[in-house]
């Protein structure tokens, strides 16, 4: 890519300081601007200012001055990729170490749960996919997505969590997705990619949908190293997850409401009343308690409420 990347940075630089800087011409400057937007880049132009990136753009210069913990310590900043779980597959079979990070500006197909696509703009919002690989029996792989999600409310510092996998905004809007995708061989886990879609700023989004900027100051990048942190520290508590099982429920949007999800035995309605050691959601139902396995069941809705 680009070497003009390594320049950019969230203040205005000249056109000619940074041909200076590079040892190239305006003109090339010029150039290779064009091609970092073409490539998904948020590079901005204001007239007698010149060139930045916007404000918050998670660059590994300014990742690596606010990040806390090891998750992240070996990270890539993308423009546009097919998708960050792709690439990160393709290191993971290379032997990349746990916690390296992959996040894209753009992605063209992005996927959230049950492959929905996920879109994401450039300058818009935080898409990442982060390795892990964990000492953990595979019974214990549905409490990652509860740890991701506790740890993106966490950071985001607001709303509340929808089981298995989403954060919601406090009047119940979808503010961020998690989808998880592990290697496994029997009982062992090789490795997981755990895949984080977040909506920061304003732009165009589906209906249903929020971004952070609705309700606080926020910047991308401080919001991805909180995230991360908070990522780590969840991630550790697998080993003995019930601190982590009592926050969830805390922060569920999801426990004490009615509820339809769609299970391989049919659709099924009742009252969602807790969340079991093993990460499944509790039904009632009639006078039959449902144990719901996030990976056999789809949350339809919530019945009777906002949320």
């Amino acid at each position: 890519m680009s070497a003009l990347l390594d320049y950019l940075h969230d203040r205005f630089q000249s056109g000619e300081a940074l041909a200076a800087a590079l040892g190239v011409s305006r003109t090339a400057v010029w150039k290779q601007v064009a091609e970092l937007r073409k490539a998904g880049y948020p590079v901005e132009t204001q007239k007698g200012r010149g060139y930045r990136l916007a404000p918050g753009s998670p660059t590994p210069a300014a990742l690596e001055a606010l990040r806390k913990g090891s998750f992240g310590a070996f990270y890539a900043y993308l423009g546009t990729v097919e998708s960050t779980q792709e690439v990160l597959k393709n290191w993971a079979l290379d032997g990349a170490e746990e916690g390296a990070v992959v996040l894209a500006e753009r992605q063209l197909k992005g996927r959230g749960r049950r492959g929905r696509a996920w879109a994401s703009e450039p300058g818009r919002s935080l898409t990442f996919s982060v390795l892990l690989r964990p000492v953990l029996p595979l019974s214990a792989l549905p409490l990652l997505p509860l740890a991701a999600g506790l740890a993106l409310r966490e950071a985001c510092g607001l709303g509340g969590l929808k089981w298995p996998n989403d954060l919601l905004s406090p009047d119940g809007r979808k503010l961020a997705g998690v989808l998880l995708e592990a290697q496994v061989s029997g009982e062992e886990v090789a490795w997981v990619l755990l895949g984080i879609g977040l909506n920061v700023h304003r732009g165009v989004l589906p209906d249903g949908a929020a971004a952070l900027e609705e309700f606080l100051e926020v910047s991308r990048v401080q919001v991805l190293a909180r995230l991360l942190e908070r990522l780590e520290a969840r991630y550790v508590q697998l080993r003995h997850p019930e601190a982590l099982l009592q926050d969830y429920r805390t922060h569920s949007y999801t426990l004490g409401q009615r509820v339809r999800v769609t299970t391989p035995r049919g659709v099924l309605e009742g009252q969602a009343t807790d969340i079991g050691p093993d990460g499944a959601l509790v039904v009632q139902s009639a006078d039959t308690t449902h144990h719901i396995g996030a990976g056999d069941v789809e949350l339809i809705g919530f019945l009777g409420g906002s949320r």
